[in-house]
């Protein structure tokens, strides 16, 4: 077992050493560097992108492209992408692709604020309404401010990369939506590319505006194309920072600590979820999460855990199902983003919160209601043997599962007879004579 363990940890040790050897490999200067964005736009994908300009900087690259399939995001973490893209020392090339792919969203954003944007065939852009499904007169005041406020931002970078200004504003307005051949002739992006190959061959020879002062010349044909994958780290949050795995998360460590405490010295459930919550925590640090649906989710827990032991007669249980369930559809804040949480997820997750809740309730008044048996209890119909004669009322001594028992009869009893045990009464065993027809059990 040790031997085992401790290959385990020597085989990733070593992972990690490959690893950060790649990480820190220097490739040489003038090549293209390449990252791929295929998952919902988040501060992991931010601090992705942040990382990567930098060490396409640091080594004196040629382009960055930033290949880009993406249903949309986080307003926050897109204008942190748009902010390094346009303080980036060197070019930008958004590639919404492969075949199939969109820039949604955050990704019409983006792509806009790119110094050069191309698409793959049969991809699309657009639809960059943000969301809110929160009513109210305020709601709606909050929700005309930040339509405002984003139709105005990416006019500003259409404008700034002289691309076509009244669509962009559409993408926001209107929630527009155009596919790539549509796009290219209404100078939305500037070209069309099969593929990274053919996306290189197009840039060659492309001027590109840096800032008033500064064109640069883009030479990429023949130059080494190197590929910049996420650390571990990047990796992990990019991962955790789903709204969907946030939330199974979340579920998995309040369920765990909901059977903890109902059941104390389980161990393993609490563990597992407090675990899973500190992680849902940790990811939440990335998300717009709504502190107030948290908390109601956290009272629903309370009350599924105090119906448990106190006789509400299940209303304590309902109302905790329900801030469960309310809790759970309003955890993000739609006016920050357009990511959801999948409806069917979390009615499946509140099925399964109510129904580990009334099966560990049952098991508890199951427990509650049943007869408390001593371990004495079940020496009754047991057969022994009288090492010491019983002569009443004097007791005597029986030889019982190995063990010897003061014991008493309605008779007198001879060493060695066999007896069967009748009562028991604290440690005194009463006992009586085996009959000669039969034994009840064997002898111990």
């Amino acid at each position: 077992m040790i031997r085992k363990t401790t290959g385990i940890f020597a085989a990733l040790a070593v992972a990690l050493t490959l690893h950060g050897i790649a990480a820190v490999e220097q490739p040489p200067p003038g090549a293209i560097h390449v990252i791929t964005v295929q998952q919902a736009i988040t501060a992991a994908t931010a601090r992705y992108v942040q990382t990567a300009l930098e060490h396409a900087a640091a080594t004196q690259a040629e382009v960055l492209v930033i290949q880009l399939d993406t249903p949309g995001g986080l307003l926050d973490a897109t204008r942190d992408i748009v902010q390094d893209i346009l303080n980036a020392s060197l070019p930008v090339v958004v590639y919404i692709a492969p075949s199939g792919a969109r820039g949604a969203s955050a990704g019409t954003i983006i792509s806009m604020a790119s110094h050069v944007a191309a698409m793959a065939p049969a991809t699309h852009i657009g639809a960059a309404h943000p969301v809110s499904i929160f009513g109210g007169d305020d709601n709606k005041v909050m929700g005309e401010k930040i339509l405002n406020d984003t139709a105005a931002y990416i006019e500003s970078l259409a404008h700034l990369r002289q691309r076509n200004v009244e669509w962009a504003i559409s993408a926001v307005r209107e929630s527009k939506s155009v596919i790539a051949d549509k796009a290219l002739e209404l100078k939305v992006i500037d070209l069309i590319a099969e593929d990274l190959g053919d996306l290189m061959r197009q840039l060659q020879g492309r001027e590109v505006r840096m800032s008033r002062e500064r064109v640069v010349m883009l030479q990429t044909a023949g130059r080494p194309i190197v590929m910049q994958d996420m650390s571990i780290s990047q990796s992990f949050m990019s991962v955790v920072s789903n709204p969907n795995v946030v939330f199974l998360l979340l579920i998995i460590g309040l369920v765990g600590l909901y059977m903890e405490f109902s059941n104390p010295g389980l161990i393993f459930p609490g563990v597992l979820g407090a675990m899973s919550l500190l992680i849902a925590l940790i990811a939440m640090q990335t998300l717009p999460v709504s502190y107030g649906a948290l908390a109601l989710m956290l009272l629903g827990v309370a009350l599924l855990v105090a119906e448990a032991f106190v006789p509400s007669f299940g209303v304590l249980g309902i109302g905790g199902l329900a801030c469960v369930l309310i809790g759970a559809l309003f955890l993000l804040d739609q006016s920050l983003t357009d990511l959801r949480i999948s409806r069917p997820m979390i009615f499946a997750a509140v099925g399964v919160v109510g129904l580990t809740a009334l099966v560990i309730g049952r098991l508890l008044v199951k427990s509650q209601r049943m007869h408390p048996r001593s371990a004495q209890d079940n020496l009754v119909g047991r057969v022994g043997r009288v090492r010491h004669p019983i002569a009443p009322p004097h007791e005597g001594q029986v030889l019982l599962n190995g063990e010897l028992w003061r014991a008493r009869a309605q008779e007198p009893l001879a060493a060695d007879d066999e007896v069967v045990v009748e009562a028991v009464e604290g440690l005194l065993l009463t006992v009586a004579k085996v009959p000669a027809a039969g034994r009840a059990q064997p002898v111990s």
